[in-house]
């Protein structure tokens, strides 16, 4: 018993078993990569962030649109302008739709037929394309989903019909990914099974290899896929691309070491057995030293608070697992097979290259000179370097896919930035459908609207972009001086009846007469109230005046609301009078006809009739005056800035306009608003970022000191959410190359027990990498004709690129500390001796990014590009620099010494 185990053993039966068990496993327990790339596969902001909080500003909206996604659908006439007969053809598709509701999770539905305040949103100016917008319930599923049922049920004859908005996009975007890798990985086997396959002319070892890598593939997919969907760990849409990558580049180079061990071993006539240990021996420690150096490195991305950037700590895993697999897998066949692992190979000695050896001579005969050229031709491309990076899905996606169709449509017909707009929510603990918030409101959106960059803002003030008239002083002045000037030709006309009534009083008139004065003195009250009102505003003017001139035009505001006061007493006076007139003339009359004795008491009454009427006229006189002073003043500030300002009055208030407006632009509880900014670019210009940060400053500005500077404030969009991506990214990619550069630098010293050489290594590496993304994006500008980088593009570089850097270095160091010779003694035939892997390890590597090619999918394209370069150019210059410096690092402190010795003796 003791003995078949021990055989067992021998023949690794028991890693077999442990490996198929972890395969079967990993295969029944993954969860579908494709649907993980579309739940966590975009980038998920910090909870702080902008986009974050108003998501959660604008879960609480109500109104029945909480907790949606905006979506538009397009209709467009391909031919002109569209005609009444398509226009109610769409009217009575949205009504087809509106039926539905219920069925496709749609929760509102805006037209301009229920916007007719904001027509210009939904109506092109060419009259060529109509846009609805849909608030589509996030429970209906998958943005995939929607846009397909939503797709079949626009469908109007005779128009061009599409269904966009950002989140399409990127969930289009995430499935092209997802499709690519999936791709990839088919073509990236194969490949890895032709490599092995010419590298060793053998027919079974790829066979072996291939298996090998495809078992470690399966469980360090499931590992991490069960890590994201169990638990909270981060997820990107390039994680099973470069679990794969990973697999594949370091599992290539450990099994080439392996399989060369393996075949020198049989080759000097060792036992198969004592081969395989032979040949794992040999490559313990250096599969051990990288295979920890990368799952550190990649392990620390979890220092990093961006889930992209996170998400690749879990490539720690795929390393370990990686390392684990290449010296337990393919023992197991090498120890069964023996030398027919090679079959049909022939049996011999692999032979030398001398493509190091001739660039380290090169280094070696002239180090200066050497570092001088390397400097020069790949220095200057590191210099170049310049941030081309793109944070936007939609140049990832064919111009043929709908929702990419249907936002070059509206971009086209409406502005590149209406499918993009930035929102502005503002919540406030107090409600904002009253006079002093709306007013800041107006105001914001106003000067929002003057910004470089924007091209439109609507809000609750103005829900079309536009300003309302009837909501402004300025206009509201128009009608107080409207009344003013009525008031003034009816006194004038009174005091033209009263003078012709002095000579020729009568009862009837008189009484007329009275009633219109108490007219007037209502008037007048009425009109002391409304100038209360335009004080109000004037004294209320932020930013559209001098301090000065706000004073000045508030004393004057004071000083003709005494005045009216005063009229406004004198009118009631006058009326008074005539009352009393009109009583003592009709008493007068009587008596004059009862009796004759009362005749000389009538004529004394009405000469006291007649003067008090005289007194009346002057006064009259005098108000036509002051109405006129007053009606010239108004005219003059309804002319100036200081009436440009924002008043809605109790009755607007209720109409049914604003409170449409209301409806649109605020919660249900009235206490928060949105503010949307349509900018003039579309939100992957490079721009954009800069005007997003101008807005957040603009407003944060224009907010102090006002009603709503305590309000909550927070932006979102696509140009938001892509900034604040962009800012992270950016923050980050410095601290990324520190962690990489600093681990790599502390296992390098620890192997090769030196500073400098490593250092110089590692520098050498780091100017290569930043030339190679030059000369990629140079490529890639030649081939395409677009000079830019998706920004996961350089993460997908990251991956085989650190990689091959650490497999590289490592190997070097621990040649180097084995040596025992002299640092001069070893450069030469050390640097040859590390360089024999190179043809097969450049082979290995450029053969995996002709598969990424293959894919013919623009990231996976530039990521192959600048993976050949950073290979080719790291291959080069490495020998040179490594050689010529290592050479400097001796002669140079010996050509000091002895001339400092010269000098002394001198």
């Amino acid at each position: 018993m003791n003995e078949r185990i021990r055989n067992l053993h021998e023949n690794r039966i028991f890693s077999l078993l442990v490996w198929l068990i972890a395969i079967f496993a990993a295969i029944v327990m993954l969860p579908n990569t494709s649907t993980l790339v579309q739940e966590y596969g975009q980038p998920q902001l910090a909870n702080n962030s902008q986009p974050m909080v108003a998501s959660a500003i604008q879960s609480k909206w109500g109104r029945n649109v909480s907790n949606t996604y905006n979506v538009t659908a397009v209709f467009n006439n391909p031919s002109g302008k569209l005609t009444s007969k398509q226009l109610a053809a769409v009217d009575k598709t949205m009504e087809r739709l509106a039926g539905k509701e219920s069925t496709y999770g749609i929760k509102d539905v805006r037209t301009m037929e229920t916007n007719p305040t904001a027509k210009d949103q939904f109506l092109s100016k060419d009259g060529s394309t109509e846009i609805v917008k849909l608030a589509v319930s996030k429970n209906q599923g998958s943005m995939n989903l929607i846009a397909k049922q939503l797709d079949s049920q626009i469908v109007t004859t005779g128009l061009n019909t599409y269904v966009t908005s950002p989140e399409i996009i990127n969930s289009a975007a995430s499935e092209k990914i997802s499709s690519a890798t999936t791709i990839a990985t088919v073509i990236v086997f194969i490949l890895s099974l032709l490599i092995i396959g010419i590298v060793f002319k053998s027919l079974i070892a790829p066979v072996i290899s291939t298996l090998s890598l495809l078992m470690m593939y399966a469980v360090s997919l499931s590992l991490i896929n069960n890590l994201a969907s169990r638990t909270s760990f981060p997820y990107s849409e390039y994680t099973p691309l470069l679990i794969l990558l990973l697999t594949v580049v370091y599992g290539l180079i450990g099994h080439f070491y392996l399989y060369r061990g393996f075949k020198s071993q049989l080759v000097a006539g060792v036992d198969r057995q004592a081969a395989v240990k032979n040949s794992i021996r040999s490559i313990r420690t250096y599969m051990v030293a990288t295979g920890l150096t990368l799952a550190v490195i990649f392990g620390g991305f979890y220092l990093f608070k961006f889930s992209t950037l996170r998400a690749m700590s879990g490539l720690a895993i795929v390393a370990l697992v990686t390392m684990i697999g290449v010296i337990t897998i393919s023992p197991i066949f090498l120890s069964l097979l023996g030398d027919r692992f090679f079959w049909p190979a022939v049996d011999g000695q692999a032979k030398e290259y001398g493509a190091w050896n001739k660039l380290a001579k090169f280094g070696l005969w002239q180090p200066a000179i050497a570092i001088v050229v390397v400097a020069y031709f790949v220095g200057m491309f590191a210099y170049s370097f310049r941030d081309n990076l793109n944070f936007s899905a939609i140049d990832t996606l064919s111009t043929t896919q709908n929702a990419v169709a249907g936002n070059k449509v509206v971009a086209a017909h409406f502005g590149a930035g209406e499918t993009t707009p930035v929102t502005i929510y503002l919540q406030s603990k107090d409600r904002l459908d009253n006079e002093r918030a709306l007013l800041q409101i107006d105001n914001l959106t106003t000067k929002l609207q003057t910004m470089n960059g924007v091209s439109s803002v609507t809000s609750l003030t103005q829900p079309n972009g536009e300003p309302i008239s009837e909501y402004y002083v300025t206009n509201q002045l128009n009608n107080l001086n409207l009344q003013l000037k009525g008031a003034t030709d009816q006194l004038t006309t009174i005091k033209s009846d009263l003078n012709s009534d002095r000579s020729e009083l009568n009862a009837v008139k008189l009484q007329k007469e009275a009633d219109k004065i108490s007219k007037l003195a209502s008037k007048t009250s009425q009109l002391s109230s409304d100038t209360d009102t335009v004080h109000n505003q004037v004294t209320q003017i932020a930013g559209r005046a001098s301090v000065t001139q706000r004073s000045n035009a508030s004393k004057l505001v004071r000083r003709y609301q005494r005045l009216l006061s005063l009229i406004n007493t004198q009118l009631q006076t006058v009326a008074s009078n005539m009352e009393v007139l009109s009583s003592e003339v009709s008493s007068s009359q009587s008596s004059a006809e009862s009796t004759q004795s009362t005749v000389s008491s009538y004529a004394s009454q009405l000469k006291v009739i007649q003067t008090s009427l005289k007194k009346s006229t002057t006064s009259l006189t005098g108000l036509i005056s002051s109405y006129t002073n007053i009606y010239n003043y108004l005219s003059a500030l309804q002319a100036s800035d200081a009436a440009k300002v924002y008043y809605i009055t109790p009755e607007q208030l209720t109409s049914s306009a604003f409170q449409q407006s209301l409806s649109t632009n605020s919660s249900a509880d009235y206490k928060s608003t949105a503010i949307t900014v349509y900018l003039k670019q579309s939100a992957n210009s490079h721009d954009t970022s800069k005007t997003v940060a101008h807005l957040q400053s603009e407003v944060n500005t224009q907010l102090q000191g006002t009603a709503l500077k305590n309000a909550k404030v927070a932006f979102t969009g696509q140009p938001v959410v892509q900034s604040t991506i962009k800012q992270s990214f950016h923050h980050y990619i410095g601290w990324i190359a520190v962690l990489v550069a600093g681990i790599m630098f502390i296992v390098l010293a620890a192997l090769s027990r030196s500073v400098l050489q490593p250092l110089y290594w590692l520098l050498t590496y780091g100017i290569s990498v930043i030339a190679s993304f030059q000369i990629g994006e140079l490529i890639n500008r030649f081939i395409s004709g677009n000079a830019d980088f998706n920004w996961q593009v350089p993460l997908i570089v990251m991956v085989p690129v650190i990689t091959f850097g650490v497999t590289q270095l490592v190997e070097l160091s621990l040649d180097y500390r084995h040596n025992e010779a002299p640092l001069l003694d070893w450069l030469l035939p050390g640097i040859t001796a590390s360089g024999q892997s190179f043809r097969h390890r450049l082979f290995g590597i450029i053969v995996v990014c002709l598969g990424l090619l293959a894919v013919n999918f623009a990231p996976l394209t530039q990521a192959g590009l600048i993976i050949i370069a950073a290979v080719i150019v790291f291959n080069i210059v490495l020998p040179i620099i490594a050689a010529a410096v290592g050479k400097l690092t001796v002669t140079l402190p010996q050509h000091t010494r002895k001339h400092k010795e010269t000098t002394d003796k001198d």
